[in-house]
């Protein structure tokens, strides 16, 4: 699996990345499958679900995101990406996982739709560049007066409040909970994606995650209910000492509306697929329900 994974990975520390993604996930163990040649036994190739707690359409469901999929290019176009995804399909019912969902690399995406995989939506880039953020700036510190970012160290409980005050009965999201962001961000690896409380004053309005390189900055994760969501993105780009700011959403999602409006441009998309069991609520097909964003994912360095 260790090999694999550094030939899927170069320069990674897997080891790490293997106890931290595959085995600590407080959503669950990864589900993996792995390829083996009939006759020798050598390993061909992995692909792996990594189980995340989903709120969809008002019901908690066990979804997963998918990832570290990878054939040895000696073995390529024998169809083998497909028959992995499949079995672990199989291996996702049996282990409870209802739903498996995320933007796959290119190489990937038409493996996973002779599985079965549909593409419901994009995600996508949006930045609001140097000159917008200058001009842009000293507006938004007016606006976010009194706000202020509070590093989260821990399991903060401040984080489940937030979330359900964040999301309403129409969403398909996963679950942002005390354990799970401590997890991602406080315990990853790298360390280069750091979540936030946004704070106005006294008041609770919103969670943030952001990377920095540089000057530029990428907004991971932000997560607050509708009515505070444009006020929490004017505390978050101020706060960031950022020059330029970056993040990637669904482009047909509940918040790309609102990144527009304050000064965010759509760039390059990805497909966004969703691979669900027999009997699961069409809510999951529904591109305007869906939030997604970079922290939904399993890497823990974006830019």
């Amino acid at each position: 699996m260790l090999h694999l994974l550094s030939e899927h990975l170069p320069g990674s520390d897997v080891a790490r990345r293997y106890s931290w993604l595959y085995e600590q996930n407080p959503h669950g163990r990864a589900v993996t499958v792995i390829a083996r040649d009939e006759r020798s036994g050598e390993p061909l190739g992995i692909t792996s679900v990594f189980p995340r707690r989903m709120l969809i359409a008002g019901r908690m469901r066990l979804g997963s995101i998918g990832g570290d999929g990878y054939v040895r290019p000696s073995a390529r176009r024998r169809g083998i990406a497909t028959a992995m995804h499949r079995a672990s399909l199989e291996r996702m019912r049996a282990e409870g996982v209802e739903i498996m969902f995320g933007p796959p690399e290119p190489h990937n995406l038409r493996a996973l739709e002779r599985a079965g995989a549909r593409v419901v939506c994009h995600v996508r880039r949006f930045a609001r560049p140097r000159l917008l953020q200058s001009v842009l700036g000293p507006l938004g510190r007016i606006v976010a007066r009194g706000g202020r970012l509070v590093p989260i160290e821990g399991r903060d409980p401040r984080v489940d409040r937030i979330f359900e005050r964040a999301v309403d009965d129409t969403l398909v999201t996963p679950v942002r909970d005390a354990a799970h962001y401590a997890w991602r961000f406080v315990e990853c690896p790298s360390r280069a994606q750091r979540a936030f409380v946004v704070l106005s004053g006294d008041k609770l309005l919103g969670l943030c995650v952001l990377e920095h390189a540089g000057r530029r900055v990428a907004i991971v994760d932000l997560v607050a209910h509708p009515d505070d969501l444009g006020h929490a993105l004017s505390i978050v780009a101020s706060s960031s000492g950022a020059e330029a700011l970056v993040t990637q959403i669904n482009d047909r999602g509940p918040h790309a509306r609102s990144l527009g409006r304050a000064g965010f441009f759509p760039r390059e998309g990805k497909p966004f697929q969703v691979h669900a069991c027999e009997g699961m609520d069409p809510a999951v097909f529904d591109a305007r329900r869906w939030y997604y964003a970079w922290g939904d994912g399993d890497l823990d360095r974006v830019i």
